[in-house]
């Protein structure tokens, strides 16, 4: 067995050095390298591809029966578009087919299917052949439905002909054809060509272990004996390689065993012919840079298969997680790679690196290592390009002491290099794609949002913010001569209204569009293309939900083309497609989909290999000066005020009987794109850089929906990445999930410090009516389950339809609350401050979710017995106004488990210091003394304290008013009575903010 060969890292300090070894090599011809090697492939023209979609205005399901014939073009393939159970193309030209509701609608809820109205239908038809006075003819089955023709030379210009009365469209499509599908969920692509023309393709394969959860969890029928068959934490992934040469796709090659868990990779290839494969893989805790080369023997035998170098590793020690690498090949023909590089304490840096000479590197062979840092902030999202002069190009976003996400740059060219800013306004900006084009200027298309992203926002906080998915759209613009420009082109800009504060429908907030994650390449004339995310639907669309779609549009001058749908792209937000040109001087795209939309039936992860090309020859763009923006000082100076917060509640110790410990700030009801009603909550990867950046916590637990709906390969997303961006010390994610049953059970979040634990499937009895098939013991169930594989769980909500009236507790595994909720409201008891009110009654703010007021947690606490600690988290939308804050003696997982175990917890809607102890115990414990209760208190807050209140048993025997920022002081019980008795601390402060101290139970006796 071969040994893994280990590289060295050598840092260097200044981006000239990269420089330098590009200065080495040959002067650039003045062609892009890219171009010259698309050329020389010999991949044919694909045909071109034309969707017909009928019933597109259909206010009910209607079939719609039909054939398409064409003349002056030879259609040589065809496939349904959205098709369903019942559906089916036959023989030559026909399909039987029709619109229905969407997939997901509720049976018997008429209201939600007239709002959610009808899904399209159709067929897409490649056609090859095509002559210029090519006519396709849609007829349908029904005479009233009718026939029509249209011109396919007006089709492949890119235009949208409506047709049979515009109940159908017709237009043109990428030509996506299949580049790796099967049973394993193939994601994560990345592409290159090599020097002889041949097509790369990278990918990750993960291996699904349970068949039975391809989309859902299926419910149990009876309890299981045990749990033993819910914790998988064996890793499933594989890094897999395909390359397309003479027309035809390889074999898939295995770079790693199918034992790995990889967060992205890369490919590139060298001027001589190797190919890497470059990898960030998760060995011994810590992610890595590891990678291969692949040797082609092309050359000498082309049937020959190519040879597979041993693996390296090119990260080493002072870094815990190097992750999402991408690369490049510069025009000397020398391979980059760029990536993620989290430092042991952070923060966040991106690295880059150039792949090494010998391809059987010595033990001690280097990899020259440049860290791109910007300021003091964490990096993001690196992209990499190589310009015809030599240039190197590293795009990346970063936030710092601003507060905001900024677009930066690393660029270095033969003797010279500089760092600049290109984007540094006050709104979000972020995910940066870029490309040269064949004239030297560097493309950047970006994301930007509002202000303020992830501030202060919630049902009672609404002007504070901004949610992490609100309006959102792209822009582009370019570095020319050192100068920065955009063109005059518009792109469209999304406005998506935050729902209303008190209850707005949700559905409002779903809907609108909302334009993300670009890129930007040249197609084989060097004319720039644009690549982008559209969000459609909600959370009835898809069994997931939501969807997003990647539509491609080319700047011609003043205005982009139309966009047109990258055929299979369905799927979540956060998608990177390839953009490469092809030698006909048309675009490929290599990218995913899981299927949700176009197979609506069959979901998982696949790659498709797009071509796209529009009539044409190239129009220089239209481009003006552009303002890369200047801060807002007044959100300046509120980021810094923030930080000083953050700052002083991670310094503060409590220290009683003998222990010591730290605040760690967090929540686990985080919601995300995995959500089946998530689509308006942004992708996995913003609800990092949320928790991280925006609202600086100390932890975070993912609170999607059975890690969406039980599905194996979404699960399998969330504890990737929530093992990916743990930084020990700095950060630390908790595997965790919402397990949502309907009022008098409730909606519970569970969390765990282990990897590996899936999700929890109900309990059925379809016989129970409240509610509707959940069996009475499914809660005892979880109970069980959470006791096997050491987890807790936290009602939330719990005084509405997805609260509880309390029926079941189990304090050893949900021994805390969610008291305050972000999303919505307090559920302390029936008029604490935040609290809502009866909507049939008259008094405001109305309970948002539903009126079940035997879940307000005073009845739980008071007449019920438990014994809960209190914490705050966001729910969905909801950002910076809710905090679970763990009295922790050590900061990792367990140590974040063992203090909700022991309650030792307080839910804030700020950045309060809350130090409630009684004597040698603190908050949450249970104490017993014969001296009249006493708590010593210290608060410090945010703005200044209007009130501290004192509840005993759930009423307030004692407010204290001081006016000030801080307090500290002693509070007495003046009227100590035996027994048991729960106190609790709230703070008030004249700002509106809250916190509250989870209670001690003091047994009195005199």
């Amino acid at each position: 067995m071969k040994r893994r060969r280990t590289l060295f890292v050598v840092a260097l300090g200044i981006m000239a050095a990269i420089g330098l070894l590009a200065a080495q090599k040959p002067k650039a011809d003045g062609k892009l390298l890219l171009l010259d090697w698309a050329a020389k492939s010999s991949m044919d023209t694909p045909p071109l591809a034309v969707l017909i979609e009928l019933g597109v205005k259909d206010d009910k399901p209607t079939p719609w029966d039909g054939k398409a014939t064409v003349s002056g073009a030879t259609v040589v393939h065809r496939e349904g578009y959205r098709f369903r159970d019942g559906d089916k193309l036959t023989e030559p030209d026909r399909w039987e087919a029709s619109s229905r509701r969407p997939i997901a609608v509720p049976p018997r809820q008429p209201a939600v299917a007239r709002t959610e109205g009808i899904d399209s239908v159709g067929v897409v038809l490649h056609l090859a052949d095509v002559k210029d006075d090519a006519e396709l003819t849609v007829a349908l089955k029904s005479k009233e439905q009718g026939t029509a023709s249209v011109s396919v030379k007006d089709l492949l210009a890119g235009k949208h002909v409506p047709v049979l009365g515009g109940s159908a469209v017709v237009r043109l499509v990428t030509t996506a054809t299949p580049v790796a599908t099967g049973k394993t969920e193939d994601d994560f692509p990345a592409a290159c060509y090599g020097p002889d023309g041949t097509l790369w393709v990278a990918y990750v394969a993960y291996h699904v272990k349970d068949d039975d959860r391809r989309i859902q969890q299926k419910p149990y029928r009876d309890q299981p004996k045990d749990f033993k068959a819910l914790y998988t934490p064996e890793f499933g992934d594989q890094v897999m390689v395909k390359y397309q040469r003479g027309g035809k796709w390889s074999e898939p090659i295995a770079i790693t065993d199918a034992k790995q868990d990889i967060v992205r990779c890369a490919v590139a290839a060298k001027t001589y012919g190797d190919v890497w494969v470059m990898y960030s893989a998760n060995r011994r805790g810590r992610y890595d840079i590891y990678a291969r080369a692949l040797i082609p023997k092309f050359f000498k035998k082309p049937a020959e298969a190519p040879e597979l170098t041993d693996e390296q590793r090119w990260t080493g020690a002072g870094s815990t997680g190097n992750l999402s690498p991408v690369a490049c090949t510069d025009q000397a023909g020398e391979t980059w790679v760029s990536f993620q590089k989290w430092e042991q304490k952070g923060p966040a840096g991106i690295a880059q690196c150039r792949c090494p000479e010998d391809r059987y590197p010595k033990e001690t062979a280097r990899v020259l290592l440049q860290i791109v840092q910007a300021r003091d902030g964490n990096c993001w999202h690196p992209s990499i390009a190589a310009g015809e002069k030599g240039e190197v190009a590293v795009l990346f976003d970063t936030t710092d002491e601003y507060g905001d996400y900024d677009i930066h740059a690393g660029l270095s060219r033969p003797g010279e290099s500089s760092s600049p800013t290109i984007i540094t306004s006050s709104r979000f900006e972020a995910r940066p794609s870029c490309c040269y084009d064949p004239r030297g200027r560097l493309w950047i298309a970006y994301e930007e949002g509002p202000e303020q992203w992830g501030k202060d926002y919630g049902a009672l906080v609404a002007d504070q913010g901004e949610p992490l998915y609100s309006s959102r759209s792209v822009r582009v613009v370019c570095l020319q001569d050192g100068k920065l420009f955009k063109p005059t082109a518009e792109l469209p800009t999304s406005e998506a209204k935050k729902p209303n504060p008190v209850g707005g429908l949700p559905l409002n907030y779903e809907r609108p569009a909302r334009y993300s994650s670009p890129r930007v390449g040249i197609d084989g004339k060097g004319r720039l293309w644009l690549t982008y995310r559209q969000k459609f639907g909600t959370r009835y669309s898809t069994h997931p939900g939501s969807y997003w779609l990647t539509f491609a549009r080319r700047l011609e001058g003043d205005h982009w083309t139309d966009p047109i749908e990258v055929h299979h792209s369905d799927g979540l937000l956060d998608s990177r497609p390839v953009l490469l040109p092809h030698k006909d001087g048309g675009l490929l795209i290599v990218h995913n989909t899981d299927g949700r939309y176009t197979t609506p039936e069959t979901i998982n992860n696949d790659i498709y290999l797009s071509y796209i090309n529009l009539p044409g020859d190239r129009v220089e763009p239209k481009l003006v000066p552009h303002d890369p923006g200047k801060k807002d000082e007044k959100l300046v100076a509120k980021a810094k005020a923030e930080r000083k917060a953050v700052e002083r509640i991670r310094k503060y110790r409590v220290e009683a009987d003998g222990k010591k410990y730290q605040l760690l700030r967090g929540e686990f009801h985080r919601h995300t794109e995995i959500s089946w009603d998530g689509g308006p909550d942004g992708s996995l990867e913003d609800m990092f850089r949320y928790a991280i950046d925006a609202a600086a916590m100390d932890w975070i637990g993912n609170g999607d929906h059975d890690n969406g709906a039980g599905r194996e390969y979404s699960w399998w997303l969330v504890q990737k990445f929530s093992d990916a961006y743990h930084v020990p010390g700095h950060f630390t994610p908790m595997f965790s999930y919402e397990r949502s049953v309907s009022y008098p059970h409730g909606h519970r979040n569970c969390v765990f410090a282990q990897r590996g634990v899936r999700t929890l499937p109900r309990l059925a009895d379809p016989d129970s009516k409240t509610p509707a098939g959940i069996h009475a013991d499914d809660t005892k169930m979880l109970y069980r389950y959470l006791k096997e594989l050491d987890g807790i769980c936290a009602s939330h909500t719990s005084a509405t339809s997805m609260g509880t009236d309390w029926r079941d507790n189990d304090s050893q595994v949900e021994p805390v609350v969610e008291i305050y909720q972000g999303d919505r409201m307090n559920y302390e008891y029936l008029g604490a401050p935040r609290s809502g009110y009866d909507p049939k009654g008259e008094k405001k703010p109305f309970q948002i979710g539903g009126w079940e007021p035997k879940g307000f947690i005073d009845h739980a606490l008071k007449e019920k017995g438990y014994r809960l600690g209190f914490q705050s988290s966001s729910d969905h939308w909801s950002t910076h106004i809710s905090f679970c804050v763990v009295l922790a003696e050590k900061y990792d997982r367990q140590g974040i488990l063992d203090g909700l175990k022991k309650r030792h917890v307080y839910g804030a809607t700020d950045d309060i210091i809350l130090d409630v102890r009684s004597g040698a115990h603190v908050m949450g414990d249970e104490v017993r003394t014969n001296a009249a209760p006493r708590l010593e208190i210290n608060v410090i807050g945010t703005g200044p304290i209007a009130a501290i209140d004192v509840l005993k048993d759930s009423e307030v025997v004692e407010t204290i008013k001081p006016g000030q920022r801080e307090y500290e002081g002693k509070w007495t019980d003046p009227k100590p009575t035996t027994g048991v008795h729960y106190y609790y601390v709230r703070v008030r402060q004249e700002d509106g903010q809250l916190a509250w101290a989870s209670p001690l139970w003091i047994d009195y006796a005199k």
